[in-house]
């Protein structure tokens, strides 16, 4: 049989001194705010999130936005936007953007603002809004082109401006029509 509480106005308190309270909807359990207000989980200990389906699914008004997948892949936790051409964005307290996961397949640093890591499953390319700093060594054992400070994995420097600190090891082309300036520079 089913059981109702209601009430007009005030709280509905449910309180068990002497163990655990439990929710047991065989076909599924809600909890809504249907008119206004927010729902607050507060506990003097942890709060446990069991999905023995996997997922644990965060919607904003019915859609979907994110999702954590626990089960899909074996020893993968997945982490999934549920809105096309989304962004997954990481800030600082105070609202400062630090990291930006991009629809586009690149990591951004510092919102959005021309410096990023990207690859195309063969290449990889680092950004910078001015330079792109080294200063360890850089190896590169094959292509590897520095055009306008961006750097790509391949076979040879290629204009722009290449400033290295450290030492600068290259095993096949290295050629430049823009400025360099080099700590060390082995060629192999």
């Amino acid at each position: 049989a089913a059981v109702s509480i209601d009430t007009s106005s005030g709280n509905i308190t449910v309180d068990s001194n002497a163990g655990a309270v439990s929710i047991d909807g065989h076909t599924g359990v809600t909890v809504a705010s249907s008119n206004s207000g927010d729902i607050t989980l507060d506990s003097v200990a942890d709060i446990v999130v069991d999905a023995a389906g996997g997922n644990v699914e965060f919607k904003d008004a019915g859609t979907l936005q994110l999702t954590l997948d626990m089960d899909g892949t074996s020893g993968v936790q997945i982490l999934k936007l549920g809105v096309d051409a989304d962004d997954l964005v990481f800030q600082q307290y105070d609202g400062s953007e630090v990291v930006r996961i991009a629809d586009d397949r690149r990591l951004y640093f510092y919102d959005k603002g021309g410096e990023y890591i990207a690859s195309d499953g063969t290449s990889l390319t680092l950004t910078a809004g001015a330079f792109v700093k080294a200063s360890a060594a850089l190896s590169a054992s094959g292509q590897t082109t520095f055009a306008n400070n961006v750097l790509t994995s391949g076979k040879q420097y290629v204009g722009g401006t290449l400033g290295v600190s450290g030492a600068l090891s290259a095993a096949s082309t290295v050629s430049g029509s823009g400025v360099g300036s080099f700590g060390s520079l082995v060629l192999d």
